[in-house]
């Protein structure tokens, strides 16, 4: 994990706990793939001028919110954000990865 956010946006940070392990089912001529999200932690949101997109594989970079990412990402994306969210939560630490389906 961190040496793919290091290759894909030059930054080497620490990997926290895996928060949601979530399936994807085939999709537009892919096999079905497994996306694992971990937590990174807080970070003051000046790190994001830090980042050296690589643009073959990432458009643009951002803080957002949970609402934002909601307008701006696809319905499946949004909803894995949201999961990996509520498992983020205080009170949830040590309850262990959460489990979705196409964020669900």
């Amino acid at each position: 994990v961190a040496r793919e956010v290091e290759e894909e946006l030059s930054l080497t940070l620490p990997t926290g706990r895996l928060l949601l392990t979530d399936w994807l089912p085939p999709w537009g001529g892919w096999d079905d793939a497994l996306c694992l999200v971990f937590d990174g932690g807080p970070h003051d949101p000046s790190i994001v001028e830090r980042i050296v997109e690589q643009e073959r594989e990432i458009r643009s970079a951002a803080f957002l919110t949970a609402a934002e990412v909601a307008d701006r990402a696809a319905d499946f994306t949004a909803r894995r954000v949201a999961a990996a969210l509520r498992n983020a939560s205080p009170g949830v630490d040590g309850a262990g990865p959460a489990y979705t389906e196409s964020g669900r």
